[in-house]
């Protein structure tokens, strides 16, 4: 269950989790944190890109961006915590791990970016920085769970994955509506003119 839980976590935050992950091992013993993600300068990195990835997130145009080119990472980073975690490499059991983690961090990316997207057109800074706020919350609390309680952090992952996609289907439908409505206004004013 820890590979949901920190699957959820990498759609919103990889590098928070891989963070998490090799802090708790290296100093809290945590024994199915494998030994790279302990490792002085995965903890450095890790800690310099969450410091990158919370700062981008709270800037709309910039999180835009992030979010398009963490469409590839976030997955990656869930489907590569979820190998890790799963022991040895060439087991079904790391397989099977590496897929939940890729659908978990899909999933919940698919939900942010839907969400976002419609949050970053607000031309208000506020409500962006609040999504991410919460975001940010979220996946602190989750990635914690994960470790210390991770069938808890898979339970509130599974319920998450399922708001997430109501979100977007909600934000598909906003979407669709706007995009409707300048239809609309285009062809009035071709009309008209």
């Amino acid at each position: 269950m820890m590979t949901l839980g920190s699957g959820w976590v990498s759609g919103l935050r990889p590098y928070l989790m891989l963070f998490l992950l090799g802090a708790s091992g290296r100093f809290l013993g945590i024994d199915q944190v494998p030994e790279v993600m302990q490792r002085a300068d995965v903890l450095i990195i890790t800690a310099v890109l969450l410091v990158v990835d919370f700062a981008a997130d709270k800037i709309p145009f910039l999180d835009s961006f992030w979010d398009v080119v963490h469409t590839v990472v976030r997955p990656v980073a869930g489907g590569a915590i979820g190998y890790l975690l799963g022991g040895e490499s060439d087991t079904m059991n790391a397989v099977v791990l590496a897929v939940i983690g890729v659908v978990a961090a899909f999933g919940a990316h698919g939900a942010k970016s839907a969400t976002r997207a419609v949050v970053n057109t607000s031309p208000e800074p506020v409500s962006n920085v609040a999504v991410s706020g919460v975001e940010d919350v979220a996946a602190l609390v989750v990635g914690i769970l994960a470790i210390a309680l991770p069938v808890l952090a898979g339970v509130i992952a599974v319920v998450l994955l399922l708001v997430g996609g109501y979100l977007i289907y909600r934000a598909l439908r906003i979407w669709s509506r706007v995009r409707a409505r300048r239809r609309a206004r285009e062809a009035g004013s071709v009309a008209a003119g």
